[in-house]
């Protein structure tokens, strides 16, 4: 019997302490610009060029002050200088664009930090270069359409990092590229609710340590934890992972932690949902390729789920999540407790759950051999692998073997039939494609815009159109001629006639 043994960093959050000299504003109730710091002797800030600042000194703001990045701002800071603002008198939302970048080359900056803010705080249209933002509650903050490139972990190990307990927390439409650590993060001790939508995040995590892209803590009574529509794209290195949500030191509370329509590729493992009290609810994410372990007892998985809590187990809700070329397609480990489909129940039921998960080339030879990248190998297949005493239902999905007769699948999950002190995994009755087959060529073409709209155009007025979801579930059903509003993102099945294209909204 293998024992997987799930690895996470999160770290307590831990202030630092600043080795540069510090200037602080009057306290005085002054709004300042970087324009108005250069003209005071001793600030450490110097203009340099057009809308561009040199800044050598730590920089406070304590709470009666505020201060604005203007547009078309560029700073550029000295070696680990910080700009540190307590309060929500502060304007870093430039109309167009800004930049804080470092002074020189080799010089690594922190960036900037918001303490005890009253209110909202905003971060917008900033491209941050080096440099990373922290923000320390116990208001909300607000981060969108940023640029978080090559961040270089000196204000913290995550690029967005939250230090303090927070609800209502944001991050959309924001670019991470080769960030060292993590893209977006909060230590082991901080509740920081937080909805993480619509990002892309680009071989994070260079330093190849233990920091998965988003590394997150669930936050209870401060809001739930939703990361929706992400694209992860790994960088095929053997330790960070995507996606991690852990309660590591047993916070109790009712977390809910909402994981949906993200497309994850080339990561150690795709999802990493560890501790206790937590509540997942995982659906319509595309995980692949995440086999870049070389020992698959340490990961590997498109999705683990690990609790040890006999009374207070996390539990886990899957459907329509496709998982194809990991180590593992789907371990639970512990106590865990997992539904992964049941049509068992009424539909009316809470516990109804229709599946739709689909499994291929999912498989591992323990541990690589000399010279081999992981321990990668389809031929020896772990679809589901519950490692749990509980009885696990997944039924309505399709797995990844020749067909999904009795024989193909038990190939492809390990259970009590495999290790008697193991639960029963029940997986019938499988899941269809309710008779559609994707066409290899068309003579349509599928065109999306707006929330979720969808034209047919190139095949015959009147020809029959539905749209399915990826569980199998009937969305719209009409004809050529009509625009299809679903209102909906995701990933979905449009059949035209008797051919059928899969298109993300």
């Amino acid at each position: 019997m293998k024992v997987l043994l799930p690895l996470l960093a999160a770290g307590i959050a831990l202030s630092a302490t600043a080795a540069n000299e510090v200037y602080q504003t009057s306290n005085e109730g002054i709004v300042y610009t970087f324009a108005d710091l250069a003209k005071i002797e001793g600030s450490g800030v110097t203009k340099t060029g057009e809308n561009i600042y040199t800044v050598e000194k730590d920089i406070e703001v304590p709470a009666n002050d505020g201060l604005t990045l203007e547009n078309n701002t560029t700073l550029r800071l000295g070696a680990d200088v910080l700009i540190k603002m307590w309060g929500g008198k502060h304007n870093f939302v430039p109309a167009d664009t800004a930049t804080i970048t470092s002074n020189g080359d080799g010089v690594m900056p922190k960036g900037i930090q918001f303490i005890d803010m009253d209110k909202t705080v905003e971060v917008k249209h900033i491209r941050f270069e080096g440099a990373g933002v922290k923000f320390g509650g116990p208001a909300a903050s607000i981060v969108e359409n940023c640029t978080f490139f090559e961040h270089n972990d000196r204000i913290g190990h995550y690029a967005i990092n939250y230090a303090g307990h927070s609800m209502g927390n944001e991050v959309r439409h924001c670019y991470f590229l080769r960030t060292a650590m993590s893209a977006i993060g909060a230590g082991a001790n901080i509740a920081a609710g937080v909805v993480i939508e619509d990002n892309i995040m680009e071989d994070c995590s260079t330093a190849n340590r233990n920091y998965p892209v988003i590394n997150e803590t669930p936050a209870a009574d401060n809001g739930p934890i939703i990361i929706r529509r992400n694209k992860i794209l790994g960088g095929k290195r053997l330790m960070p992972g995507a996606i991690s949500v852990s309660n590591m030191l047993s916070m109790i509370g009712d977390h809910k932690v909402i994981i949906e329509d993200n497309y994850i590729d080339n990561s150690r493992y795709g999802l990493n949902l560890m501790g206790h009290y937590m509540d997942f609810r995982v659906t319509g994410n595309t995980i692949l390729n995440c086999h870049y372990e070389s020992n698959s007892v340490n990961g590997g998985s498109g999705v683990t789920v690990y609790s040890q809590s006999a009374d207070n187990a996390s539990k886990v809700y899957m459907s329509g999540n496709r998982i194809e070329g990991c180590l593992w397609g789907v371990t639970l480990v512990g106590t865990a407790v997992a539904n992964l489909g049941n049509v068992s129940v009424d539909a009316s039921s809470a516990d109804y759950n229709p599946g739709g998960n689909s499994f291929k080339n999912n498989g591992n030879c323990g541990k690589a051999p000399e010279g081999a990248e992981t321990a990668f190998d389809p031929s020896i297949p772990y679809d589901l692998y519950n490692n749990t005493a509980a009885t696990v239902y997944a039924q309505g999905n399709v797995w990844g073997g020749a067909d999904q007769s009795d024989a193909e699948v038990e190939k492809r999950i390990f259970h009590k039939v495999d290790d008697a002190k193991l639960g029963e995994v029940i997986y019938k009755p499988v899941g269809t494609t309710s008779g559609i087959s994707v066409a290899g060529e068309d003579n349509f073409e599928v065109s999306v815009y707006g929330d979720g709209a969808i034209t047919i155009e190139g095949a015959a007025v009147g020809t029959p159109v539905s749209v399915y979801d990826v569980a199998g579930s009937l969305l719209y059903s009409g004809v050529t001629d009509e625009t299809i509003q679903l209102g909906r993102k995701g990933l979905v099945v449009v059949v035209v006639g008797n051919k059928a294209v899969r298109v993300a909204l």
